[in-house]
């Protein structure tokens, strides 16, 4: 019973000195901690400006006979009624973009006779872009006629809408037989580069 006593004094002492030694890692432990540590990574980036010019649709304007088939002016220019262009999702993303417009007149190919009539003028407008319409009129002197701009003071998208219309032959003469071609050029971007491409 004596020996048994001893033994278990024994267990005490070493349970007791265990849990005096975590206590001292514990301790040890708290001792070496420190508050955590902070990095900053900056980010840069940019946008450039742009401007982006909705696809024209239709693409071409297919006027057909442009001549009257029969009547007191068989053989003359007929009426062609205004014609519309939508070009959608037209944007610029910064201020002060300028659009404008050059036409050539609607033209024969072909060399034209004396006595006939060989080129058929016409005005084209785009009014959503600016205070005022960026407009151009054809003339049978010119081959691209140059009319004036429209500016946007701000960005913006916005759907346009180019109108041709005002058809015209500059003498009430027989139009020349043949195919008749016209080109109209829609020009979009800063206002300063416009002016100084003649624009």
């Amino acid at each position: 019973m004596i020996q048994h006593r001893t033994c278990f004094a024994k267990g005490v002492t070493s349970f007791a000195a265990a849990i005096a030694a975590l206590g001292s890692l514990s301790v040890a432990t708290g001792a070496h901690a420190q508050d955590p540590v902070q990095g900053t990574v900056g980010l840069d980036a940019q946008v450039a400006q742009v401007c982006v010019l909705g696809t024209p649709n239709p693409g071409t304007l297919a006027l057909g006979q442009i001549s009257e088939a029969s009547g007191a002016r068989v053989g003359r220019l007929t009426t062609i009624a205004s014609q519309s262009i939508q070009l959608p999702g037209t944007f610029c993303n910064y201020a002060g973009a300028a659009l404008a417009i050059s036409a050539s007149p609607l033209a024969v190919t072909a060399t034209t006779q004396t006595g006939f009539v060989g080129s058929v003028d016409y005005t084209c407008t785009i009014s959503a872009w600016g205070a005022t319409a960026a407009t151009v009129r054809t003339s049978a002197g010119s081959s691209s006629g140059t009319g004036s701009s429209a500016t946007n003071p701000a960005p913006q998208e916005t759907d346009l809408t180019l109108v041709v219309s005002d058809f015209a032959v500059s003498s009430d003469d027989l139009l020349q037989p043949g195919a008749y071609l016209a080109l109209v050029t829609i020009t979009l971007g800063p206002d300063a580069g416009l002016a100084a491409s003649g624009s």
